[in-house]
């Protein structure tokens, strides 16, 4: 899938691209041997992917990053202020969905134009338009894949007037690229003339498509949302998630009599101006899901659904105003190097008395050293889960090692 990917990327001309992937990285030194056209690197983490790519969109480069959606929200210090300092090359993320993780959500939060594609034919035609957006607006632009066996239906010639090769240039512009709040001011400003610009483009992509049938509308991003739903309803299958193209949104409203609009999150309903008639459809609450659902081995499990070891910050704080319970974090290895070290030393500051789980693999030396340097006296190989259950009602910090999945 990601191969195919790498394909249509080299078919756009693109000069840099970032992956956290191996096999993904292993896949782009292989098609681009020999050719000095494209620089790809293997990135420790999302963020870091997404920072090198956009640095080199600073010097009007062509650049893109594949990740996964759920790897998208990982980076999402670097995303937030993209939309502001804009680009002066292009920038595509190829946001890859591997799991029920969708980032619908991301365009309407960041202000960055979202496209989601359903085929791979959608892909082969979006990802040439979004390169086009970003050099005309210079603004990253995100494309949500499809998360299937990609063959790519060859798009044709590149659009936009970048399709030839480009020298790294880096213009001088301190108000853009180190914005002061002054300057972020004005960014704003020219933040919000883009957004109207591309709204505008997007009422005639071709991905939005219109099916009339009834007087009972349905908005969705995706038609495979609609499998269920009434037969007789006519559609408005939206692929420019964010910014929602108005006009086109309006006449479909206006010819109904009533609209559900069928998606994980909000982001198409939080668009429409007049929502007198509008109802919400959600497929699935996501990352709003309740805390305090799952339970292992007498212990209330605390994830990361708001970023990299979050699960660590969130136990804490559980633990502080619960702390009658048996709070545990499960995070990953290659999370708690991302983020959860700061988070884990302020638990430990604040005499967190909760379990940490790490799912670990190739770095478990690495962690017991770091975790040793802290103070932590306790850290423990466990090899089943059911080992857990020793350390219920515990008094001291605690971190398990655990090679294997939860």
């Amino acid at each position: 899938m990601h191969e195919n990917i790498v394909r249509l990327l080299m078919e756009n001309n693109v000069q840099q691209l970032y992956v956290t992937n191996r096999s993904t990285a292993a896949a782009a030194h292989r098609l681009s041997a020999g050719s000095s056209s494209l620089h790809c690197d293997l990135s420790t983490n999302e963020k870091i992917a997404y920072e090198l790519a956009l640095a080199g969109a600073y010097a009007d480069k062509r650049t893109a990053c594949i990740l996964s959606t759920e790897g998208l929200y990982d980076a999402l210090d670097p995303v937030m202020s993209s939309a502001y300092t804009g680009v002066a090359g292009s920038f595509v993320v190829v946001a890859v969905q591997e799991n029920p993780e969708e980032i619908t959500p991301v365009g309407l939060f960041s202000k960055l134009p979202l496209i989601v594609t359903e085929t791979e034919g959608e892909l082969s035609k979006a990802v040439p338009y979004a390169f086009s957006i970003s050099e005309e607006y210079k603004i990253p632009v995100i494309v949500q894949a499809f998360p299937g066996g990609y063959e790519i239906v060859p798009a044709g010639r590149p659009q936009g007037p970048a399709s030839g090769r480009k020298t790294a240039f880096l213009r001088k512009e301190p108000g853009r690229w180190a914005a002061t709040p002054k300057f972020r001011y004005l960014l704003h400003g020219e933040l919000n003339d883009k957004i109207r610009k591309i709204r505008e483009a997007f009422e005639t992509y071709e991905g939005n498509i219109v099916l009339p049938k009834g007087t009972t509308g349905l908005i969705t991003d995706k038609f495979s949302r609609l499998e269920f739903y009434d037969e007789d309803a006519s559609i408005l299958r939206l692929a420019t998630v964010f910014p929602l193209p108005e006009k086109l949104t309006r006449r479909f409203v206006d010819a109904m009599d009533e609209v559900l609009v069928v998606e994980n999150y909000p982001a198409i309903e939080l668009q429409i101006p007049d929502r007198t008639k509008v109802k919400s459809g959600f497929v699935d609450r996501g990352r709003g899901r309740p805390q305090f659902e799952e339970k292992i081995q007498g212990f209330t499990v605390i994830r990361d659904r708001l970023g990299p070891a979050s699960s660590i910050n969130m136990a804490h704080g559980v633990k502080k105003l619960h702390p009658d319970r048996n709070i545990m974090a499960v995070t990953f290895e290659d999370h708690f190097f991302h983020s959860g070290m700061p988070a884990y030393v302020n638990s430990l500051y604040n005499d967190s008395v909760s379990v940490l789980l790490v799912m670990a693999s190739e770095r478990a030396d690495e962690l017991r050293q770091v975790l040793r340097s802290y103070g932590v006296a306790n850290i423990v190989d466990i090899g089943e889960i059911t080992e857990l259950a020793r350390f219920v009602n515990t008094k001291e910090p605690v971190v398990a090692l655990y090679r294997g999945m939860i």
